[in-house]
């Protein structure tokens, strides 16, 4: 009598999120079999469309679209998914300003983000005076 295949093990949550939202021309082999492996699970396929959908969303600034997405992540039986979508309703203005308006905070935060790692290549030992030639010197 032969048993049933075994299902395959889940990589971590981080990892698998980024092999379903990654496109499957640039997946190596090993990826593309575990994705094949993983479409028996309905709910995770159904989950990985919603993603693809959202991002193209995103990356096409349809702010049309946002209401009907939503929903669909709404009636999603992933709890997370739903729990997602809570998130974004509460702050829907700025999720909504983000697809129409044409303006990025991500130059600042580049910024941001270069000043904490000078910072903390400091150990917490540079002050401000050190701090302030050190950004000057990188700058420079």
């Amino acid at each position: 009598m032969a048993s049933a295949p075994a299902a395959p093990q889940l990589p971590a949550a981080r990892q698998l999120a980024w092999l379903l939202c990654q496109d499957a021309e640039k997946r190596s082999a090993e990826d593309q079999a575990l994705v094949a492996q993983l479409q028996q699970y309905t709910e995770l396929t159904h989950v990985q469309q919603l993603v693809q959908q959202g991002m193209a969303m995103i990356r096409q600034r349809q702010a049309a679209d946002l209401d009907a997405w939503l929903q669909a992540y709404q009636a999603s039986p992933s709890v997370e998914l739903q729990n997602f979508v809570d998130v974004l309703q509460r702050d829907y203005a700025a999720v909504k300003a983000a697809l129409t308006l044409p303006w990025s905070n991500g130059p600042v935060e580049g910024h941001i983000n270069r000043l904490k790692l000078i910072k903390r290549s400091g150990y917490g030992r540079m002050q401000l005076d050190l701090l302030r030639q050190r950004v000057l010197y990188d700058a420079a």
